[in-house]
């Protein structure tokens, strides 16, 4: 979970680095470019699916590494696919994708209970 909260801190200055830019504040969004904090953001956000999937193989029953590894997967698919569709011009397509990021991370919150078993 930290991971996620960590994209969401870095993740939040991508659309705003003209603000950042006119205010002195030196993000990593300004540093490294929107671009390529977008996709740093979304790598951060596939290791974690990718580590839960691995947590999830531990499990002794069947039905947690079954949920694990298919609903990880498919997380991290619908997330992959739609990091691709972002308009990397377009600052309300960047902020949408961010709120995107928000409905994943409740997801996990549901999920995360399930890989104590």
């Amino acid at each position: 979970m930290s991971i996620f909260a960590i994209v969401a801190a870095l993740f939040k200055d991508i659309p705003d680095v003209e603000g950042d830019k006119s205010h002195g504040v030196n993000s990593f969004a300004l540093q490294f470019g929107q671009k390529q904090m977008f996709w740093i953001c979304v790598w951060l956000f596939e290791m974690a699916y990718g580590m839960a999937i691995v947590i999830g193989l531990s499990s002794p029953r069947l039905w947690i590494r079954s949920l694990m590894v298919i609903s990880h997967g498919i997380l991290g698919f619908i997330l992959w696919r739609n990091a691709n569709l972002v308009d990397l011009e377009n600052n309300e397509a960047i902020e949408c994708f961010y709120h995107f990021l928000w409905k994943l991370y409740y997801v996990e919150y549901l999920l995360v209970p399930m890989m104590r078993f």
